[in-house]
């Protein structure tokens, strides 16, 4: 290395086939965070001047940037792109006195961007908030997030998604994020759905990745706090307004507010009203600003529109009616039109319930707005009114709160104007009293035992063995008359269970595990009676508990075998009276009876099993299969519909003789002949076998083997030519049951052209590892005798097929004879 400690010029003049030669205006393109070898080789660095000169770099940024060999620009670090994006560089040409040579070499260098920052949310927590009601695509807020990355490149494409939505009520998909955009709105399932009794806040998680869909990139997450808010963005109630009202003006008509915030109120007037008549504030209060004329126009129609801050509606305006009245013909009316109250039981006479609330769009200081309340009715009705209302409006009990008639009363309620005077207008009301039960009786059963109730011990689960029911004198159907049943004591194991359903008092011992008359003959199961509100005046006695007397009743079982089957080897030459096994069955009774045993589905009488003493015995030959299957019977010794069943499984091994392929012949002709093959027989063989060539694909194909049935098959040529030479087939013999492989013989054949009457027109080859004339000689006498016995056996073979075909009545050649059925 020079002393600069920069590469030698190998190195450098290797760079120059893929580094840029700079003019005197060059613009070089390197990526940031380069983790390569430095110093960094970025461009060569080219000028017009000839002779000696040198190159000076006028600024190289603290030591960035310098230039090694008057010849190559390079970098000593890397680049941050977001740091800085690009450089320019001045390169002066001059001689060894510093004078300029040439004019100076202009490079800029720019950075390109790699993605090596991820996209960051605004803020790691949004908070938002949706109200009931809003349609489906309602935008609830933007979660905004930014990446450092070149701006329109992949690097910086950011894609949104929800990741988690907590909780997941009543639809894990309330709410949808815009990939492109980040805006949150709410889905079409969300906005059908969307109940504050549910779940009346959200929290999302949000990701945001770049790389736009590319499966890469970098993430980060935020989360949402979305509050779920009843819609108070409602229809409005017709206004009235009394013609050339005194005022104050502006005259406050009504009042609407939008679900959320940063919203702009617009309001347009239906016919058009006079500039400036209705106005309405930024907190979306309507006045009116001057007198009315009803004569000149009786009503008004105000449309109320709420926008964001770019003129979008959020939703449908709403619509406020203003009607212009003459005199006093506005009805008060209660505020609200509803009233809950609540009473608790006991409460004396006098008690104030409520006090009621009344409006009137009349003037209030003149008899138009004066009301007064009277009551009018009360349902259910009481043979003593249990209610009264004042003039004022006060609901009082008219007698003590201890004798009622129901849980609910409503009442009918009257307001007047006027003062109550003739000729007033009035309105009606309602408040509905819920009576607040005290639990002041404890539930009491009418006796302290029951039973006994005799139960088999065979009785299914879920069987109902009584009913139970108490009473309490609590107003019926409250929390404080209804009766939970519990058992205290005696329910060892868990084998009782009480069960009730709905409002009802009504209990039922069901059976939940099943009895066992040998293990537990006798329950005493204690009961307890208790309401499900707590209770607050007396205690629970004696009579709040009872006692039931359950009896198992015993029940002659059915036998058990310990197995689910039982399985056993045994070879063909077995002898006749070889115990396989014995069996063993159980009665599981206390008093046990003798089991007596039976075999099911026998056929063939080669097995037998002792009635008492359960031993399975050879009695003959086992049959001529591989597996048997057969059901045993194990039956109680006093009822024989009482009886188990199992299965035995008998694997019989056979023996089997060494089997033999003998050949027909030991050529074939090329071009291929239909009517020439070599015949295959299979001596000594299983009954049911397969054959088939084998080897490699390619030599597979040269063949074809014709089998006819389970000991004879046709070797013959399988391609229309096969070259002329010694081949070396190999057939297989399978069982045809599970495919064994049986016996693997190789066969030599010898391929060769053919005279018309199918004669060899070339010398066959002999057969490797005998290349002399006398073993020649002595391979062709072997030959011969081979063939003779060969022929001996597919005579022997023919004489047998001949009777077989005599026997059967048909007249079949040996190549058709069809396969035989498996056994």
């Amino acid at each position: 290395m020079n002393a600069a400690g920069v590469p030698h010029c190998s190195q450098v003049c290797a760079l120059m086939t893929v580094l840029g030669v700079l003019s005197t205006a060059t613009v070089v393109t390197v990526p940031e965070n380069y983790d390569g070898h430095f110093p960094w080789f970025l461009a060569k660095v080219e000028t017009n001047t000839s002779g000696e000169f040198r190159l000076r770099l006028e600024d190289d940024y603290n030591g960035t940037f310098g230039i090694e060999g008057q010849t190559f620009l390079f970098s000593r670090s890397s680049f941050d792109r977001e740091e800085r994006g690009s450089y320019e560089l001045q390169v002066a040409v001059v001689n060894d006195e510093g004078a300029q040579l040439d004019h100076p070499v202009s490079i800029t260098v720019n950075i390109t961007d790699r993605n090596d920052n991820a996209p960051q949310f605004e803020q790691d927590t949004f908070l938002a908030r949706v109200y009931i009601g809003a349609p489906a695509g309602y935008r609830i807020l933007k979660v905004a997030a930014s990446d450092r990355d070149e701006a329109e490149t992949l690097n910086a494409d950011l894609r949104y998604q929800i990741i988690s939505q907590q909780p997941e009520l009543p639809s894990d998909s309330m709410f949808q994020v815009n990939p492109h955009t980040g805006h949150l709105t709410l889905t079409t399932e969300g906005a059908a759905t969307l109940d504050a009794d549910i779940a009346d806040h959200y929290q999302l998680a949000v990701q945001v990745k770049d790389m736009g869909d590319l499966s890469q990139g970098h993430y980060a997450q935020a989360h949402i706090l979305i509050n779920v808010t009843q819609n108070t963005w409602v229809p409005l109630s017709p206004v009235t307004v009394r013609e050339n009202h005194e005022g104050p003006y502006p005259l406050p008509l009504a009042k609407v507010r939008w679900n959320g915030e940063r919203v702009r109120y617009q309001l347009e007037s239906q016919p058009t009203a006079p500039h400036g008549l209705f106005t309405i504030s930024e907190r979306g209060s309507i006045s009116l600003n001057q007198p009315l004329d009803h004569e000149e126009q009786p009503e008004y129609r105000l449309s109320v529109s709420a926008l964001d801050y770019a003129g979008n509606l959020y939703a449908e305006p709403l619509e406020l009616q203003v009607t212009v009245t003459d005199e006093n013909d506005n009805a008060p009316v209660c505020s609200p039109e509803i009233h809950l109250a609540f009473v608790t039981e006991h409460r004396r006479k006098g008690t104030c319930i409520v006090q009621l609330r009344g409006e009137d769009e009349d003037d209030p200081s003149t008899e138009n707005g004066q009301f007064t309340f009277r009551l009018l009715g009360q349902e259910p009705e009481d043979p003593e009114p249990l209610f009264t209302v004042d003039g004022d409006g006060r609901v009082t009990l008219a007698r003590d709160m201890t004798d009622y008639r129901s849980l609910t009363y409503h009442l009918l309620v009257e307001i007047a104007d006027l003062a109550g005077a003739e000729g007033g207008l009035s309105s009606t009301c309602t408040v509905i009293v819920d009576v607040d039960e005290v639990n002041d009786h404890a539930p009491e059963f009418s006796q302290q035992q029951y039973g006994p109730f005799n139960i088999p011990e065979d009785t299914s689960i879920g069987h109902v063995i009584t009913s139970l029911s108490a009473s309490d004198a609590d107003f019926n159907t409250s929390d404080a008359w209804l009766i939970t049943y519990a058992l205290e004591s005696g329910n060892e194991g868990q084998r009782f269970g009480i069960v009730q359903g709905g409002q009802s008092n009504i209990g039922k011992l069901v059976l939940r595990k099943p009895l066992d008359f040998d293990a537990v003959s006798e329950y005493c199961l204690v009961v307890s009676a208790r309401n499900m509100e707590e209770l607050e005046d007396g205690e629970y006695g004696p009579s709040s508990t009872t006692t039931l007397l359950v009896r198992a009743q015993n029940v002659n079982e059915r036998p058990e075998f310990p197995r689910a089957a039982y399985e056993v080897n045994v070879s063909r030459e077995v002898q006749p009276g070889t115990v396989l096994l014995t069996l063993q069955a159980r009665d599981p009774d206390s008093v046990a009876t003798p089991v007596r045993y039976r075999l099911g589905n026998e056929s063939g009488n080669w097995l037998s099993v002792g009635a008492t003493t359960g031993e399975v015995t050879i009695q003959g030959r086992p049959p001529a299969v591989r597996s048997y299957r057969l059901q045993v019977w194990a039956e109680d010794g006093d009822d024989p519909s009482l009886f188990a069943t199992t299965y035995l499984v008998v694997h019989v091994a056979k023996l089997r003789e060494a089997p033999l392929l003998v050949y027909s012949g030991t050529f074939l002709c090329t071009p291929r002949r239909d009517e020439q093959a070599i015949s295959v027989t299979v001596f000594h063989g299983a009954r049911l076998a397969t054959l088939s060539i084998d080897g490699h694909p390619m030599e597979r194909r040269k063949w074809k083997l014709d089998q006819r049935n389970d000991t004879l098959a046709f070797l013959s040529i399988g391609l229309s030519w096969v070259d002329p030479g010694l081949h070396q087939v190999t057939i297989v013999l399978r069982e045809e049951e599970d495919a064994t492989v049986i016996l693997r013989d190789t066969h030599p054949v010898n391929i060769c052209t053919c005279s018309s009457h199918g004669k060899c027109r070339i010398e066959l080859e002999p057969i490797q590892g005998k290349p002399t004339v006398l073993s020649t000689v002595s391979t062709i006498v072997g030959t011969l005798a081979v063939i003779g016995f060969s022929l001996i056996l597919v005579l022997v073979h023919l004489s047998v097929t001949r009777k077989q075909r005599k026997k059967s009545k048909r007249d079949v050649s040996v190549e058709a004879a069809p396969l035989r059925p498996s056994a």
